[in-house]
């Protein structure tokens, strides 16, 4: 059996995992992560065209965070929660709290939390998707009730009654604002659209790969 391993709990590390899954449902896919959790810890723009922004067959139930037609934002890290509780149904193997120390060839050295303690993983592919520092723009979002929401330029409406509004400046501290986020990237508004893209691409190439190996 094929083995992949993805290291990173980015967006588009688990929409790589999906698609994989999507093309090769045989493979044995190996996420590592050196967070406690996917999802809910931190927040990411969740800012959406439509939804969902993926194959629906990737996200598990959200419930009343679940976007309606109205809706242009999803919560992120609700929505990243989704992808991973699905891609564990899906039976890919998810590595929490584990550092990857080196990478030689085709093994993959790494300590984790609990009795494993460290080990070694032989894989035949790996995607590197591991966050390489902060990008060099910063920011700052917060989120209101619907009906407390100030004007701005980047701004998702959830179907809890909330919104998200995005700036790269920072606004003096508002009493009506729920929640406080700060993000670095190019722009909140595409990125849901391109991590989902750039999963879906980084993964089909090594399906191509797998189907049409290069001879030796």
């Amino acid at each position: 059996m094929t083995r992949i391993a993805i290291l990173g709990e980015s967006l588009s590390s688990i929409c790589a995992a999906h698609h994989l899954l999507d093309r090769l449902p045989e493979v044995d896919i190996h996420l590592i992560s050196e967070r406690a959790e996917i999802g809910l810890m931190g927040e990411i723009p969740g800012l959406i065209s439509s939804w969902p922004p993926c194959s629906s067959h990737w996200i598990s139930d959200m419930a009343s965070q679940t976007p309606n037609k109205s809706s242009t934002a999803v919560r992120g890290s609700w929505f990243l929660k989704a992808l991973g509780i699905q891609l564990s149904k899906r039976r890919c193997t998810i590595h929490l709290r584990t550092r990857v120390t080196t990478v030689s060839g085709n093994a993959i050295h790494f300590v984790g939390a609990g009795p494993m303690g460290s080990s070694t993983l032989t894989v035949d592919h790996m995607l590197d998707l591991r966050s390489t520092g902060p990008q060099p723009t910063q920011w700052f979002g917060i989120v209101y009730r619907s009906e407390d929401t100030p004007l701005s330029d980047v701004i998702g409406r959830r179907s809890d009654g909330t919104a998200e509004v995005w700036s790269t400046n920072k606004k003096e501290r508002n009493l009506k604002a729920l929640q406080e986020m700060t993000w670095y990237g190019e722009d909140p508004e595409s990125f849901i659209t391109n991590e989902v893209e750039t999963g879906k691409y980084l993964a089909e190439k090594i399906v191509d790969t797998i189907i049409h190996p290069v001879e030796q």
